[in-house]
């Protein structure tokens, strides 16, 4: 029988891994994980919290709108702005709570609520 200690001939290794070699790999994840983290946290500080990192100017709004991707910040500024904080979708869900109090910081809303 050609089959009898195939099982033991596959899975036995070639030859051992030696304790530099396995001390190599170690040192090698090591570095990969520090250069992830690294490149986290770069990331994170210069993201801008998802924005330009401009501040606005007179007469704008930013606003959070949700989209098929997850959302996205949009800068409205002057007529912009202000047709947006009239249109109908600016007064009702889900865009309403969230839209209004800065429409009216900046004097385009219909009405107080």
């Amino acid at each position: 029988m050609p089959l009898q200690g195939h099982w033991a001939r596959v899975n036995t290794p070639l030859r051992e891994t030696t304790p530099r070699e396995r001390l190599l790999v170690r040192v090698v994840i090591g570095l990969v994980a520090v250069a992830a983290v690294a490149t986290v946290i770069v990331a994170i500080a210069t993201s801008g919290n998802g924005t330009s990192g401009a501040p606005l100017g007179e007469g704008c709004i930013r606003v959070e709108l949700p989209s098929t991707m997850g959302g996205v910040a949009s800068d409205l500024c002057g007529n912009t702005a202000k047709k947006f904080c009239l249109s109908p979708a600016a007064n009702s869900e889900p865009l309403d709570n969230q839209v209004q109090p800065k429409c009216r910081d900046q004097g385009y809303a219909i009405a107080p609520q």
